[in-house]
């Protein structure tokens, strides 16, 4: 089928018809509903210009002769002025001269009244040719020109009368694509969204925009406006609807890059909008709204303490399950969060005291316990005194335990002044999630640290600080200790190298080598033993 059938036009048809036939016949085959007929359309469209066109051209080569003839009527018009000779019918030369006239003064404010003129007058197509030119040779009305052009005269469409070369056809089509992208833009910024969704209707509603090309760059500047600017997730549907993006389908501008990303930013302003929905909404009593409402509503540390006292498995597991879909999946919005961490909820968690503190407790009361007995009987350390100095370290290891279990209770009470304290006198870099407390974890470190010195002496009371300052700046650990090892050997796992840095266990060794030394070498000087004052 040859494109003149397509076009259901004659094969001498010129430019001006074909393009008013493909106006016409465009209304009944858009792009979205009949891909395959519009490109069948559109491809007989270019042809039937193409040789309306090679035809316009081939009858200008035959009309060689033409500046002869003119050259001749030159001259002729020449001796009819030296004779004083006048045409009898000025008509032709009298309507250039009454569009020039309608053109002077011409302004954005009296267009209709000229056009009106024009039509009056009979010279349409030469107002619309001065017009034209205006355009260009006033740049400051060029844009308001263009606007009143498009809706009054159809200029920029297949239909339009005005004959315009490529470069002014992009120069006006650029600029009213430009007023309307900042228009837009405006009232996205005022958050107008109502009046940008109708705004955004009246511009697709304007024909020159209905053609493919001009559709297709208009939808390119509308992601990229939306790519640029901040919205709500209504509006996002409804700029879809209105170009019929549907990504299920796989309808989408381009580039595909940019669409994905205002995909993604949709689903996160769906999600965060959920979010204070739970949060805000007093009547819901579910785990994870108590875990929105913690994270996204502005609380004093008292008001989180009263908050959390109430919460259960439930609620620490939702408040888990948030902080991490925030973190990985919606980092953006942290930054619109009361607390920049997310994890901060930790701090007030209650945290019970493990079967691992009792062997660490156990191993540093029967390594003290050993140490002593080993400088009291030198020489007498057998298989039957190790276990005796082993069982002899249980009975204070679990009371230190019970004792441990006990204040973690009691401490409790004074969680947020312990926070309050901790932030005031740990340096952050030592302490970033605010895991170590003042009033929770120091006073056991410091009954453990007077403890050790009473067992082993400065050397002793030195090298529980010196264990415990290297676990605290020095983060790096040996290694991981697997879930089948912790589970077939409790009694060990407390003390697995994936607990402690490298340089805990080459201090501890040194420390205790230089506590036997003392102990043999230096008896008299207390480094290695408590001495009561004597009264």
């Amino acid at each position: 089928m040859d494109c003149w059938t397509v076009l259901q036009l004659p094969q001498d048809a010129d430019e001006r018809t074909i393009k008013r036939t493909y106006a016409r016949l465009l209304k009944s085959c858009r792009p979205d509903d009949d891909p395959v007929g519009f490109q069948r359309l559109r491809e007989a469209y270019e042809h039937a210009l193409s040789e309306a066109r090679w035809r316009a051209d081939s009858e200008d080569e035959a009309n060689v002769e033409a500046p002869a003839v003119e050259q001749a009527y030159g001259n002729l018009n020449d001796l009819a002025e030296l004779m004083d000779i006048r045409p009898l019918s000025p008509a032709p030369f009298e309507t250039p001269n009454l569009a020039d006239a309608l053109l002077s003064g011409l302004n954005t404010h009296n267009l209709d009244e000229r056009w009106a003129q024009a039509r009056q007058q009979a010279c349409t197509d030469a107002f619309q040719a001065g017009l034209l030119r205006h355009c260009f040779d006033a740049p400051g009305e060029r844009s308001a020109i263009a606007q009143w052009a498009v809706q009054h005269l159809d200029w920029l469409t297949p239909w339009q009368h005005v004959a315009m070369t490529p470069w002014q056809h992009e120069a006006l089509t650029g600029e009213l694509l430009q007023d309307y992208r900042r228009v837009l833009q405006e009232l996205l910024e005022h958050k107008a969204e109502r009046e940008f969704i109708s705004q955004l209707t009246t511009c697709n509603n304007q024909p020159w925009l209905r053609v493919f090309d001009l559709q297709q760059q208009w939808q390119r500047i509308i992601l990229h406006l939306l790519h640029d600017t901040q919205w709500s997730v209504p509006l996002f549907e409804r700029v879809c609807q209105a170009f019929g993006w549907d990504d299920q389908k796989g309808v989408y501008p381009e580039p595909a890059w940019m669409w994905r990303e205002l995909v993604s930013r949709c689903e996160q302003e769906s999600f965060y909008a959920h979010l204070q929905d739970k949060a805000h909404d007093p009547r819901r009593t579910s785990a994870d709204a108590f875990a929105a409402r913690l994270l996204l509503t502005p609380m004093t540390a008292t008001q989180q303490k009263n908050m959390i006292d109430g919460f259960g498995d439930n609620e620490w597991n939702a408040c888990q399950h948030l902080a991490q879909t925030l973190t990985w999946r919606y980092p953006q919005l942290i930054e619109r969060l009361p607390q920049a961490d997310v994890f901060f909820w930790r701090k007030f968690v209650p945290r019970p005291i493990y079967t691992q503190v009792f062997i660490r407790l156990w191993a540093i009361f029967a390594l003290a316990i050993g140490l002593n007995i080993a400088h009291d009987t030198p020489g007498k350390l057998d298989l039957m005194s190790v276990f005796l100095f082993m069982l002899m370290s249980f009975v204070p290891a679990l009371v230190a335990f019970r004792v441990t279990q006990f204040w973690a209770v009691m401490s409790s009470v004074y969680r947020v002044p312990d926070i309050w304290l901790s932030q005031y006198l740990i340096p952050k870099r030592l302490n970033p999630n605010d895991y170590w407390l003042v009033i929770r974890h120091g006073v056991p470190q410091v009954i453990m640290l007077v403890a050790c010195g009473l067992m082993l002496g400065i050397l002793g009371a030195v090298t529980y600080a010196g264990a415990l300052l290297i676990n605290l700046l020095h983060t790096k650990r040996i290694g991981r200790m697997s879930q089948k090892f912790s589970e077939g050997y409790p009694w060990l796992n407390g003390l697995h190298w994936a607990f402690w840095s490298p340089l805990q266990a080459v201090f501890v060794v040194v420390m205790v080598a230089l506590i036997v030394v003392a102990q043999h070498y230096l008896p008299a000087i207390p480094w290695t033993h408590f001495t009561p004052s004597k009264s």
